[in-house]
């Protein structure tokens, strides 16, 4: 099965779904049954869920198949790797539920998340993405649950938030507010917003949620507290992998795409206000980046300063505009030292 062309598909044409849950996997096979096993615990049990197969060499494909085998919920479709992004797309393409999750393969759910879920969206109309909480843990300890990535706080970092673009928008344009696997979404709106961006290897996740946005997403948080993703943390997750800095500049390069769209459109009234918020990231973006250098070449900023001369006040403006500041005034002081030193 690895290494061809051809999609493999296990279709089971009589299950009729709510919910369907995209599972993309990458040589994450290892993982699948304990995956699949907590959709198979769920208190809401209709559901389907679609593994692709994103181009494994490990035994993915024989362990989706064995899965698929025993319980016909479960679909599974080989291609060739493509990414992340691809493998999602390829699910929304497959999806058969007027709901969409997608999950990693190494991760779980609790056991009320697709019936919270559910009736969330059944209660409210209004709503097209409906988010949990979400918690991670250590491979091989999914009892022990932290708030952070890090694994080591307990303090919420996400931001509550309910409602459309002018609430959600300042939010996500900072930072992406939640990982997508704590998101369900009516598919009427993926097919409205469109696919993943497949150029993008990492941030994919939040340029899709800030698109969703500037689409028209009306947001809403659980309030279930139980239900939760569990996001495992290991050696080789994705995101331990990934040079994320990378693709910053090109989830802001869409959105401003996508702004552009908006002033085009009928919609334009809050094209001013997304696009003030825009400006302010990008102002911020580039001052963590000076900052960064500034801690990068710090000694080497002290020698360009000693070298100027501590008077040469047209040269020692240029580095101050080059670096803020804060950041000149430590370095200035820090050359001070250094030359009396000698």
């Amino acid at each position: 099965m690895v290494g061809t062309n051809v999609a493999m598909e296990y279709l089971h044409q009589s299950v009729n779904p709510e919910v369907s849950v995209v599972i993309p996997c990458y040589n994450f096979g290892r993982f699948l049954q304990e995956t699949v096993g907590s959709l198979q615990r769920q208190s809401y049990q209709n559901w389907e869920a679609i593994i692709i197969d994103d181009g494994s060499v490990d035994d993915t494909a024989s362990r989706a198949a064995a899965l698929a085998q025993k319980d016909t919920r479960v679909r599974y479709v080989y291609q060739v790797n493509q990414g992340v992004s691809a493998a999602r797309n390829r699910g929304i393409s497959l999806a058969r539920g007027e709901f969409v999750i997608f999950l990693d393969a190494d991760d779980l759910l609790t056991a009320e998340k697709l019936r919270s879920h559910v009736e969330h969206f059944r209660r409210c109309p209004q709503v097209n993405i409906s988010y949990s909480k979400f918690r991670y843990f250590l491979d091989g300890k999914p009892e022990v649950c932290f708030a952070n990535y890090g694994l080591d706080s307990h303090q919420e970092w996400s931001r509550p938030v309910s409602g459309f673009g002018r609430t959600s928008f300042p939010v996500f344009i900072r930072k992406n507010n939640f990982p997508l696997q704590a998101a369900a979404f009516r598919h009427v709106f993926l097919q409205k917003v469109g696919l993943f961006d497949q150029g993008m290897r990492a941030l994919e996740d939040w340029d899709y949620l800030l698109r969703c946005i500037l689409r028209g997403a009306y947001m809403e948080s659980l309030r279930d507290e139980g239900s939760m993703t569990l996001i495992r943390v290991h050696p080789s997750s994705a995101t331990r992998n990934v040079a994320f800095t990378d693709y910053i500049g090109r989830v802001y390069g869409n959105v401003s795409i996508e702004l552009d769209r908006l002033r085009a459109s009928s919609n334009a009234k809050d094209v001013g206000f997304y696009a003030k918020h825009l400006k302010r990231a990008l102002l911020e973006k580039a001052r963590r980046e000076r900052k960064r250098m500034f801690k990068e070449g710090k000694g080497e900023i002290i020698d360009r300063i000693i070298g100027l001369g501590f008077l040469n006040f047209s040269g020692l403006l240029g580095i101050s505009r080059e670096f803020g500041f804060v950041s000149f005034a430590k370095a200035y002081l820090g050359a001070l030292r250094k030359y009396l030193s000698i």
